[in-house]
């Protein structure tokens, strides 16, 4: 409903829930968290009284709202991450629900390793500048996103209605 309400982004809440979850290297549905984002500046506004500055109690309002979507996803892996992750899990063949089990268990893994993973994995170019910023070599960026890789690997495929491990395909 509050999509509904709120289609823009007025407050520009968008660009602090994609910059925290690559801060964080965290895999999380970034549409969920903007919605609660939203959702907690508007049952918070009434309290805010100028103090601290807007950037930074919006900033606050996005981290409370990912550490809720974090929270929720341990408790019950999946949820509406289920679904955002069905566009992605469906073209590799890879059951939705088990990869958002994935996913869960990947926001749980050190930040060293997600942040590897997220720079080898879905940062095609930011893998050099990881690696030399943190003063590795590639095969030690790699080394640490292994662990993460790992979790996808074993994320089971879809075959024919049928789950089959994706290491078997």
């Amino acid at each position: 409903m509050l999509a509904r309400i709120v289609p823009e982004d007025p407050l520009g809440l968008r660009p602090l829930v994609a910059a925290r979850l690559g801060e964080q290297a965290l895999l999380c549905d970034a549409e969920g968290v903007l919605l609660s984002a939203q959702a907690l500046c508007a049952l918070q506004a009434s309290t805010w009284r100028g103090e601290p500055e807007l950037a930074t109690w919006l900033e606050s309002q996005v981290a409370d709202a990912l550490l809720v979507a974090i929270g929720e996803e341990s408790a019950a892996p999946g949820g509406g991450l289920v679904e955002a992750l069905r566009c992605f899990a469906e073209p590799l063949a890879l059951d939705p629900c088990r990869l958002a089990a994935a996913c869960a268990r990947f926001n749980r893994l050190p930040f060293e390793q997600r942040e590897a993973f997220y720079a080898l994995v879905l940062d095609a170019d930011g893998a050099d500048q990881c690696a030399r910023a943190r003063g590795l070599s590639l095969s030690e960026l790699a080394r640490r996103a292994r662990a993460g890789l790992q979790l996808f690997r074993r994320a089971p495929a879809v075959a024919h209605g049928h789950l089959r491990t994706a290491s078997a395909s």
